[in-house]
C-alpha cells in the first residue's frame, strides 16, 4: 500500500486581528512553519493565515477543528484592524450570557480547538482587553483552547521582550497543536463540523448586520437575478418606444 493511500489531510487557520502589523507578522511567520512543525507519516498538515474579518465575511465561519488566533488590542480594549466583526460576534457570546440567554449559545462551538496568544503594550491598563474578551466567549460557546493564553508585552524587556515571548509559546504550542492533529478525528468529526458551522452562520446572521452567509453559488444566482430584474423594466421600455415609433 503506499504512504499517499495512507496519510490524511488536515487544515489549519491562523486568525490575526492585527493594528501595527506584529500580529499579523506572527500569525504568517506559524502559518509558514506549520507543516513542517506539524507533519508527520500518517498526517499532512496545511495552514493558511488570515484575518478574523475575513475568517466571517470570506471564509464564511467555515470552522476547521483548529485554529490558532493572534491578535491585539487597540484604544481602549477595543479590536483591532481585522477583527471588528469577530469581536462583534465574541461580544454578543457574553451579552447573551451576562443577559441570561445561555441557550442560544450552549454548543455554538462545541467540536473547535483553538490556540491563542495576544499581543499589546502594558503602558496602557486595558491592551489585553480584546485577547482576554474572545478568549472568554470562545470557551462559553464551547470551544476548547489548548495551551495557555500566550500573553506578549511590547514593553516587556530581556526574557520577557514581546518577541522572546512570541517565540516560546509558540515553540511550546506546537505539541499541544500535534496531540489535537496527530488524534484520527472519528466518524462523527465532519457532522460535528458541519453542526458547529451551521450554527455559527444563524448566529452571525443575528448579530452582525451586514453578515451574508450565503456560498458562492447563491451569491452568483442572486446577482443573476437581480440582473433579470433589472433588464426585464429596460426591456419593456425598449418596446414599447419602438412601437410608439413606428406608429
Amino acid at each position: 500500500m503506499s504512504s499517499s493511500s495512507t496519510t490524511r489531510s488536515e487544515e489549519i487557520l491562523v486568525l490575526y486581528g492585527s493594528q501595527t502589523g506584529n500580529s499579523e507578522y506572527a500569525a504568517s511567520t506559524l502559518a509558514n512553519d506549520a507543516p513542517d512543525k506539524l507533519s508527520n507519516s500518517s498526517v499532512s498538515v496545511t495552514a493558511r493565515h488570515m484575518q478574523l474579518d475575513d475568517f466571517i465575511e470570506m471564509e464564511r465561519v467555515k470552522w476547521p477543528r483548529l485554529v490558532v488566533i493572534v491578535t491585539s488590542s487597540y484604544g481602549v480594549g477595543q479590536a483591532p484592524l481585522g477583527c471588528y466583526e469577530f469581536r462583534k460576534m465574541c461580544d454578543a457570546i457574553l451579552t447573551r450570557q451576562g443577559n441570561g440567554a445561555s441557550e442560544e449559545i450552549n454548543g455554538l462551538l462545541s467540536g473547535v480547538t483553538y490556540a491563542m496568544i495576544g499581543l499589546g503594550d502594558s503602558k496602557y491598563l486595558t491592551f489585553f482587553q480584546n485577547p482576554t474578551q474572545i478568549d472568554k466567549a470562545m470557551t462559553i460557546a464551547g470551544a476548547k483552547r489548548v495551551g495557555p493564553l500566550g500573553k506578549a508585552d511590547a514593553s516587556g524587556t530581556g526574557n520577557e521582550e514581546q518577541s522572546e515571548i512570541i517565540l516560546r509559546w509558540t515553540t511550546e504550542i506546537w505539541s499541544e497543536l500535534k496531540d489535537v492533529l496527530h488524534t484520527a478525528p472519528t466518524d462523527e468529526t465532519a457532522k460535528i463540523l458541519d453542526g458547529v458551522r451551521r450554527r455559527t452562520a444563524e448566529f452571525c446572521s443575528q448579530v452582525l448586520e451586514d453578515w451574508n452567509g450565503a456560498d458562492d453559488n447563491d451569491m452568483n444566482q442572486t446577482g443573476f437575478s437581480k440582473m433579470i430584474m433589472i433588464a426585464i423594466p429596460v426591456l419593456i421600455a425598449i418596446i414599447v418606444m419602438m412601437i410608439l415609433n413606428s406608429r
